[in-house]
């Protein structure tokens, strides 16, 4: 046109909006659908394929990406986003209402001020919903399309909630304007909705004090003041809106607002139930009040005041302390109830009677001389069996505990201090022996059961320790035997394993490793097996370095790293994990420079923007797409013959192009879909 403007096909440009550090906004008039539009041009340096470059122009696109999946009446309309080797811009809705500190500096009247804040909470309740945080609320952000209608713009910063999107701001950069900026944002923090929800609050009580409520003389001291200091009270004009500010602006995020929506429904319910505050909103008083809530922007219905009364609650007593009925007490037993009982005890009577004339006439009976030297063996059998003599006298002792039993069972047989005497000597030397066996001393173990039986023959406790002995005896032979065995084996696996490392092959290299790895587990300080760990560590190490292709090498490191654990403790092992990502990246760099001496890049473009549904080489075969997958969008392919599906998502169109890629150049394809007017978008919106 000659205008000394930029020129971009389909588009008059008529004049500059406005300018920012990485953009120049113009009007200009789209020739197609005779409509004035905004288009926001990316400011290219000199290098425009230099990295930082890029990533500037990535953010750029991604703010209209953004913004065209967010079709609602308060955020601001994308018809169009390009990018090609000239320019790269973003076409979006004309707003000729001004922005909302134009309004600001004139004063704003509490139902404009309240029809603000609704409208904008909904929109950044519907960006939210579909998982975009905008984080940069604030007065010049907001512009109006009419007299009544803000719209949210700019989402430079914005970004998606739930993760998944790359981070295009610098890690720790802080984002945001300090005046409106939540502490989570200053913090660093991981944002959600919640810190928009913050920043609404800020500018909320700014539309209704004519200042926001923490300030300092620099940035630093409102950053600070948002950590630390509490927001003034609200004026006993807005008091009715006190506890809303103290929820939204609370600095503890888990203390706001679950969302938005939750928000608006609070505030509308305040209105509802204050005359004042309608009287205030100087709203139109022929209107009902769902009416007047609407023109403010409320378009959710409010619930009833009244609700379900609950129905009052019905104590039902515990059950009573009911004693069970009394049983009543035996009756007396009967006459020939008593006559049994009468013989049974007659019968132990003559019982005890007869034991007793036994011991009385059944043997000799002691004079009280013999029985008093009786007692006194008894004593020493004790005696000596509290000291261990049990059967075997200690030098210079007048005997062992079995030879004063056997006195007393010369003088007195049956005497039954003298058997129970007997019985813990036998207890005792069976308890010596399991003693030696519990320390593998099987020899005395035995030695010990066979003098105590024969000086003991047929005691039960001195026969069951010879069936433990017996045991022992077959256990230890028993281990002999596998431990040859498994000398053996280890021998043979050895062997085996030496076979598979000489062959060299990944298949032998693999068993090898697994046959070690069982070694080790087995005993892992046998030497022969620890000088195969060493061999094998150097084999897989020769055999990563000298991988033939990237899939090769992974293959090898991954089975490497899932049989690591049995071999960390050899000193080689962290040396070999140390040194494998630098010959992975050796062999990656080798592999990607034989693949990029055959790789072409397609920009693919659609006016207006579109999807990319499917492409795919000379072979049908598909390429895989990124998430997003709207235009413009630059693919780097081998050279072949590509063919592209375009889907326009407004009216659901497709397009199916083919295009030549050769090797170390760049192909455009460019797609043209009707385009839309404004009223047609919005119908898309639902609105």
């Amino acid at each position: 046109m000659g205008n000394g403007f930029i020129q971009i096909p389909g588009y008059e440009i008529l004049r500059p909006l406005g300018a920012g550090g990485m953009s120049t906004v113009y009007l200009a008039l789209q020739r197609s659908l005779d409509r004035t539009v905004a288009i926001k041009v990316m400011r290219r340096g000199g290098d425009a394929a230099a990295a930082d470059a890029a990533q500037s122009e990535k953010r750029f696109l991604l703010e209209g990406r953004m913004m065209a999946k967010l079709p609602h009446r308060n955020i601001v309309a994308v018809y169009d986003i390009v990018s090609n080797e000239d320019i790269a811009y973003i076409a979006m809705e004309y707003l000729p209402g001004g922005a909302l500190t134009d309004r600001m500096r004139a004063g704003l009247a509490l139902g404009d001020a309240v029809a603000v804040i609704v409208q904008i909470a909904a929109a950044l309740e519907f960006a939210h919903a579909h998982g975009v945080v905008h984080r940069d609320l604030k007065p010049a952000n907001i512009m109006f399309r009419d007299t009544g209608t803000p719209v949210l713009t700019d989402f430079g910063i914005a970004r998606w909630q739930d993760g998944t999107a790359t981070r295009l701001t610098q890690t720790g950069m802080l984002v945001g304007t300090p005046t409106y900026m939540s502490p989570e944002q200053i913090n660093g923090l991981q944002v959600d909705g919640r810190a928009d929800q913050y920043s609404l609050g800020i500018l909320f009580y700014e539309l209704l004090t004519g200042a926001p409520p923490f300030r300092g003389d620099t940035p630093i001291a409102v950053l600070m003041a948002h950590l630390t200091q509490k927001a003034e009270p609200l004026p006993a004009d807005f008091v009715a809106f006190q506890d809303i500010f103290d929820r939204v602006l609370a600095k503890n995020r888990d203390e706001r607002y679950p969302d938005l929506k939750s928000f608006s429904d609070d505030l509308k319910s305040r209105l509802v139930h204050s005359d004042t505050l309608l009287t205030r909103l100087q709203l139109d008083p022929n209107q009902t009040s769902s009416e007047q809530l609407r023109a403010l922007g409320f378009y959710t219905s409010m619930p009833s005041s009244g609700g379900m009364r609950a129905s009052p609650s019905v104590e039902i007593p515990a059950p009573g302390g009911i004693e069970p009925p009394a049983v009543p007490a035996a009756s007396s037993a009967s006459p020939a109830h008593a006559r049994r009982n009468l013989w049974l005890a007659l019968a132990g009577a003559a019982v005890v009677l007869a034991l007793v004339l036994w011991g009385v006439f059944g043997h000799r009976r002691l004079s009280h001389d013999e029985q008093e030297l009786v007692n006194l063996w008894n004593d020493r059998a004790t005696e000596l069996i509290k000291t261990g003599q049990l059967v075997v006298a200690a030098p210079d002792s007048d005997g062992s505990a079995l030879d004063f039993v056997r006195k007393v069972e010369q003088k007195d047989p049956g005497n039954a201090r003298a058997e129970a005497a007997r019985a813990q000597i036998g207890k005792q030397l069976a308890a010596q022996g399991d003693a030696a066996l519990a320390e593998e001393r099987i020899e005395d173990a035995a030695r010990i059961d066979a003098d105590g039986l024969a000086v003991l023959p047929g005691n039960v406790d001195l026969l069951a320790l010879h069936g433990r002995v017996s045991q022992a005896r077959d256990a230890v032979n028993a281990r002999a035997q596998i431990v040859e065995q498994t000398a053996e084996n280890r021998r043979k696996a050895q062997a085996q394993v030496t076979a598979f490392l000489d062959a060299g092959t990944d298949a032998e290299l693999r068993a090898a490793f697994d046959g070690i790895t069982q070694l080790v587990a087995a005993d892992a300080t046998d030497k022969g097996t620890l000088a195969l760990r060493v061999r094998a560590i150097e084999a897989i190490g020769k055999r990563l370095q000298s991988a033939a292709s990237l899939d090769d090498f992974d293959a090898m490191a991954s089975f490497v790293k899932s049989r690591g654990e049995a071999w960390s403790v050899d000193p080689l092992w962290p040396k070999l994990l140390q040194e494998m990502p630098q010959w992975r990246g050796a062999i990656a760099a080798m592999a990607q420079a034989r693949v990029m001496a055959g790789m072409g890049e397609l920009l693919l473009n659609a006016t207006p923007w579109a999807r990319v549904d499917a492409v795919a080489d000379g072979s049908g075969k598909a390429i895989a797409l990124p998430d997003d997958n709207s235009t413009p969008l630059l693919l780097k392919l081998p050279a072949g013959t590509y063919s592209v599906v375009f889907r326009q998502p407004q009216d659901g169109k497709s397009k199916q192009l083919t295009i030549g890629v050769e090797g170390q150049k760049r192909a455009t394809l460019t797609a043209a879909f009707a385009t839309p007017d404004a009223q047609e978008y919005f119908k898309h919106a639902g609105w």
